[in-house]
């Protein structure tokens, strides 16, 4: 073998070499590695995390997929996004959907409260990748998905929280079975499942509760059974209605159309719906109060709310 033929070949290995090492040096530089995207930052685990892990899917439906309603419908997110940067003066809809994650509290959708956990703290902790990929699956609801772009925002995402997790522990010992048989019981005032369901068992008077203690916390919980009308979920506000006979009505509004408005209304413990005619309605008004009732400091015992409490904080 000639000297001449060792030392072209040694050349070419070290140009191929040269040349591979600018590709993966510009690509990284770039934000957009290889790897990074390999490694779950795209539209496909996105979505997988959305509804799996990421519990999205408790709080938000996306066009008639879902039946959540606890936060906005995200159908078209990416263009609403887009008209709520401008709106809130942000460079992007891609800034609006990392402002919205990092710190949800910041601008809330009219008729929404705040109640979007943030999703790297307890009880959630998705770490920074997986948000990035939520974020790349949001981005294909009415556009199109942007690696390049989201990983700009790389660092402004949280890594999921360090904190050591104390596990709640209520003040008294309680079963969370037990918990789940005064949840269900419908024999008693206070019977949860009149008006919630979990897992398709219930009715769907009020917000439904499946996997509600994977997003909210024991004090988020405790506050809503003992005074809810603190914080009342858009989509269950009472109406207050008055007919052309004189008769009125306090119920939370289930439909309404040009040809009938349906309300759900709480008759001596049992749920009614009545229907009514628009030109039958004289007056009609949301209010302030929920249809539950207040009173579960009376109607159950200690152990029996912190078992029910116990029971929602299992529903993962």
């Amino acid at each position: 073998m000639s000297k001449n033929f060792i030392n072209a070949t040694i050349f070419t290995f070290l140009v191929l070499g040269f040349f591979a090492y600018v590709c993966v040096y510009v690509t990284r530089i770039s934000g957009t590695s290889e790897g990074e995207v390999v490694a779950g930052v795209n539209p496909e685990a996105g979505e997988k995390i959305y509804w799996g892990e990421g519990q999205c899917g408790t709080c938000h439906s996306i066009g008639t997929t879902g039946s959540a309603i606890r936060g906005p419908n995200q159908e078209n997110l990416a263009v609403k996004a887009e008209e709520r940067a401008k709106e809130r003066g942000l460079t992007s809809g891609l800034e609006y959907l990392v402002e919205s994650i990092v710190d949800p509290n910041v601008y809330l959708v009219e008729g929404y409260d705040k109640i979007m956990p943030k999703v790297f703290e307890p009880p959630i902790l998705l770490g920074r990748e997986k948000i990035l990929a939520v974020l790349s699956y949001l981005q294909t609801l009415g556009g199109e998905a942007d690696i390049g772009g989201i990983m700009q925002f790389k660092d402004k995402i949280p890594e999921a929280s360090k904190k050591k997790i104390i596990p709640w522990v209520p003040p008294i010992e309680v079963d969370p079975k037990k918990g789940e048989k005064v949840f269900f019981d419908e024999t008693r005032e206070a019977a949860c499942s009149k008006c919630h369901i979990v897992n398709g068992k219930g009715s769907r008077v009020g917000p439904e509760l499946t996997g509600i203690g994977a997003v909210q916390t024991p004090k988020y919980i405790i506050e809503s059974i003992l005074k809810p009308s603190e914080t009342i979920v858009k989509g269950f506000e009472t109406m207050y209605l008055i007919t052309t006979d004189g008769m009125f009505y306090n119920g939370i509004l289930k439909s309404q159309s040009d040809e009938e408005v349906v309300l759900s209304v709480d008759v001596e413990g049992e749920i009614v719906e009545y229907g009514f005619y628009p030109d039958e309605i004289v007056e009609m008004q949301k209010q302030n109060v929920s249809m539950m009732p207040g009173n579960f400091s009376d109607t159950l015992t200690t152990r029996e709310l912190y078992g029910i409490v116990s029971y929602l904080l299992s529903l993962k």
